[in-house]
């Protein structure tokens, strides 16, 4: 269930969402998930993990895995969705739920930013800060070097980037590559924790939301991110935001926000948290 639930693109690699739900579930390829709750705490749970979310803690989750949450009565959040980048590279937060007052607050200000009239510029330096300081004090580095097969990664990367839609071969890629096809899949799983198709459907995923945005049908998505059919983009896509392509789409539509206008009606979560007491669940 949602309520009010706002939904728009701030810059190319963000997407911000903010309202109020009972229930959501995400599966971020290639993504990291940044959010504040406010009202009531939520219970999230990645794999066999179990974390309890109270109102003014901060949740950082990495792509490593699947991740849902609920509650008994809705609760409002703000969250950031951030393709990673040079600042999230091999970033990952073993203990998603950050008790850490001073960032939540930062948070909640660089996501109002991001919904103000402030220049692009302005916007694209406070996340970029922001992020930097979350990676530094919350993060661990995965496993690999920098430097240990880099070179083979990124062509790879580069590849499945600029032919997402095309249907590539594993031996098409480590040809690319220049190395072996074993040691290419540990190069992806050791930087982003997942396997090369995976990243590639998260490529057609990300494509599909910018054309959804641009008023494309699902049908015509499908066919232009090489997704075999309207239901296997169906059946991805809301694996990986909790929307059908549909209701992405309205969402986007509906929130229509232009660049000075924040989100009217929405909760200063900050406010909520330093006003009420922390709620037992």
């Amino acid at each position: 269930m949602t309520e009010g639930l706002r939904m728009w693109r701030p810059a190319e690699r963000v997407l911000m969402l903010a309202g109020r739900t009972s229930a959501y579930a995400i599966e971020p390829r290639g993504e990291y998930v940044f959010g504040i709750v406010a009202e009531q705490p939520m219970r999230a749970r990645r794999g066999r993990d179990r974390h309890m979310v109270r109102p003014g803690q901060l949740v950082a989750w990495d792509s490593s895995g699947a991740h849902s949450g609920e509650s008994d009565q809705p609760w409002s959040a703000r969250l950031l969705i951030v393709e990673a980048d040079d600042v999230l590279a091999n970033a990952a937060f073993p203990s998603p739920v950050l008790s850490d007052p001073v960032l939540a607050k930062d948070f909640a200000r660089v996501h109002r930013l991001l919904a103000g009239p402030a220049t692009q510029l302005e916007r694209d330096g406070e996340l970029t800060t922001w992020l930097n300081a979350v990676v530094r004090r919350y993060s661990t580095a995965r496993t690999a070097t920098a430097a240990a097969g880099e070179k083979e990664f990124r062509l790879a990367c580069d590849y499945l980037a600029e032919h997402a839609e095309r249907p590539i071969s594993l031996d098409e890629l480590a040809a690319v590559a220049g190395t072996g096809k074993f040691r290419l899949v540990r190069l992806f799983r050791d930087r982003t924790g997942l396997p090369p198709h995976a990243l590639q459907i998260a490529h057609r995923v990300r494509r599909a939301r910018r054309l959804l945005e641009a008023g494309h049908t699902a049908a015509e998505t499908a066919v232009r991110t090489g997704f075999t059919d309207q239901s296997h983009l169906h059946r991805h896509f809301r694996r990986s935001l909790g929307f059908t392509p549909g209701q992405y789409q309205r969402l986007m539509a509906a929130t229509g926000l232009p660049a000075h206008q924040d989100l009217a009606g929405q909760h200063d979560i900050t406010a909520d948290h330093r006003k009420r007491p922390h709620q037992k669940p």
